[in-house]
């Protein structure tokens, strides 16, 4: 069968709402293994604590750390590092920083 009877019958059979092999659709079309975030930063079964939140943003370096409500598996920390004031986005359940926002610089300790 040439590449134009080839073409034809694909969009006959599509235009029909005939289902086509897997190798017969398109390259590119759908979400592979890979493809999401959580495939690259996967979620733990059970979520962090705010204990081990806090354990967490120190061990990175962070001082001064203050939580504010979980909110869909985010929580908004609010930490001090190398002199100025941090706003993170914090996944609990990856353990990850999703999001930094520098706020101000820390005021000095008298």
């Amino acid at each position: 069968m040439s590449i134009k009877a080839t073409i034809a019958m694909t969009a006959l059979l599509m235009g029909l709402g005939i289902a086509l092999p897997a190798q017969a659709q398109a390259p590119g079309f759908g979400v592979f293994f890979g493809d999401e975030e959580s495939d690259f930063y996967p979620e733990r079964i059970t979520c962090l604590t705010d204990y081990q939140i806090r354990e967490d943003i120190a061990a990175r370096g962070y001082t001064d750390i203050s939580l504010n409500v979980p909110n869909d598996k985010h929580v908004q920390v609010r930490a001090t590092r190398d002199g100025v004031v941090y706003l993170l986005d914090y996944n609990f359940c990856s353990g990850r920083i999703v999001d930094r926002m520098e706020l101000r610089p820390a005021q000095r300790s008298r």
